[in-house]
């Protein structure tokens, strides 16, 4: 069965949100764990936003969601949970047990704005199956299951997009869907940072737990690896590049349609923010620093210049800065590091991303049928979606060669 025909599968049995157990016709098992962030990246924005949009910032609902959350596990088929311990065994008999279960887990990272896990369920679960390996889908500091509900509610938003549209006029591309995100940028550009530093903290340790073998049938030692779309891409790169590295020395990452400096990005989109609040965002972090900050600009500061997560973000806002602080620096990674991007892809060019990892292993495919960064692969029919359930398969044929 192809992408296509299993995807409308997946979003039957899914429709009422992520549900735990056996994903049928698949053997493989999903089960949720609960996190609690150390770290914080809230701002006290005050009188700089309006009235209309203040229950997009400082609410309790805001704060909580994005402090305490869920992420999901993907388990191979064979492994079962025990009644103690709540760990994960090997089943008698099972094709993905033995070496495979040793290498550890993979870690799949989203995009921007994303809020909802449906178009990644048919990436983890052939991730899981094809290399054996459990799969966490792990959420970016405010986002997906990290945000309030209302923000993807067309009924609580449109009154906002409104408002964003009378005041800001010239705003290309506001919809109900971007209007938080661009919003919270647009008056607080460091925001895109401090969450950014966040969410690394958080895999630091989300890292250790797995490491350390605390978390469900993920054996202690095993290597940790990455799969990263987007701008997950650019989190695991400022990884890669911190000095000392939250990625464990013998970490694989492999990008898709990801990988470039942030100034050789275009977020304005329907689906992820319009053009005022991308606009905001290049010019702070690439005028950085020079760039006006509201509320705790000393912070900012501090994790930009004194942190080796800041120092990398640094390097990655543009090209030009990267070559200049680090020079050539994804080469050196050789086999560990793969990245395939989508001819055609107006968020993040091939051209660029091909630059950015001057060096590196990096494929340009041409996919054969229409299709957008943000959705690479859509339900299509006829011969279009024999195009993307090709490329599809060859994504994850060579994904799971790569991290088996």
């Amino acid at each position: 069965m192809g992408y296509t025909e299993t995807e409308r599968e997946l979003a039957l049995h899914f429709r009422g949100g992520m549900t735990e157990g056996v994903i049928p016709g698949t053997g493989v098992t999903l089960t949720t764990r609960r996190f609690r962030s150390a770290a914080a990246s809230s701002l006290p924005d005050g009188k700089e936003v309006p009235g209309l949009f203040r229950s997009l910032f400082r609410s309790k609902e805001v704060e909580e969601s994005n402090r305490e959350f869920s992420y999901y596990i993907m388990t191979p088929a064979g492994c079962k949970p025990e009644s103690a311990g709540g760990r994960l065994s090997a089943a008698g008999g099972s094709s993905f047990g033995g070496s495979k279960g040793s290498r550890g887990a993979i870690i799949l990272l989203h995009g921007l704005n994303e809020r909802s896990w449906n178009k990644y369920i048919q990436w983890a679960v052939r991730l899981t199956a094809d290399t054996g390996r459990p799969v966490v889908l792990f959420p970016l500091a405010y986002h997906m299951n990290r945000s309030p509900r209302s923000w993807i509610d067309r009924h609580v938003m449109m009154p906002l997009v409104s408002a964003r549209t009378s005041q800001l006029p010239d705003a290309r591309q506001s919809t109900f869907v971007n209007v938080a995100l661009s919003t919270r940028m647009t008056v607080s550009p460091q925001r895109f940072m401090l969450s950014g530093y966040q969410t690394i903290g958080d895999l630091k340790k989300l890292i250790g737990s797995l490491r350390d073998g605390m978390l469900p049938g993920i054996a202690a030692g095993g290597p940790v690896d990455i799969f990263a779309y987007s701008i997950g891409a650019l989190v695991t790169q400022v990884m890669l590049l911190s000095e000392p590295s939250p990625l464990p020395d013998d970490s694989r990452v492999m990008l898709f349609c990801g990988g470039s400096a942030f100034n050789r990005m275009n977020g304005t989109s329907k689906l992820i923010m319009d053009s005022r609040a991308f606009e905001m965002l290049l010019s702070f972090y690439v005028g950085w620093p020079s760039g006006a900050m509201n509320g705790n600009g000393e912070r900012l500061l501090r994790l930009m210049n004194d942190t080796p997560e800041g120092e990398a973000f640094y390097a990655m806002t543009s090209l030009q800065r990267l070559r200049d602080l680090r020079g050539r620096p994804f080469s050196r990674y050789g086999e560990r590091l793969k990245a395939v991007t989508l001819a055609g892809d107006t968020v993040i060019p091939p051209e660029a991303v091909r630059e950015t990892l001057s060096g590196a292993d990096v494929e340009e495919w041409d996919p054969g049928y229409p299709c957008s960064h943000e959705s690479p692969f859509p339900l299509l029919s006829g011969e279009k979606a024999d195009a993307a359930d090709r490329t599809f398969g060859r994504l994850f044929d060579k994904a799971a060669r790569f991290l088996s």
